[in-house]
């Protein structure tokens, strides 16, 4: 499995998914929380990942 953005989705999703069953309760609650979850892991990444382009490693 070679394509980065889709196992970072797999992580984003799975370790957003833990992390809303242990911090809420209600399911409503543990929606919205999961979505904002994905959407920061998914968002931030993306960026992390494009301001480390310019860097030769």
């Amino acid at each position: 499995m070679n394509n980065h953005f889709l196992l970072m989705l797999i992580f984003s999703i799975l370790t957003s998914l833990v992390l809303t069953f242990i911090a809420k309760n209600e399911s409503r609650e543990r929606l919205k929380y999961f979505f904002l979850l994905l959407g920061s892991f998914i968002v931030l990444s993306i960026l992390a990942g494009w301001l480390m382009y310019p860097f030769p490693f």
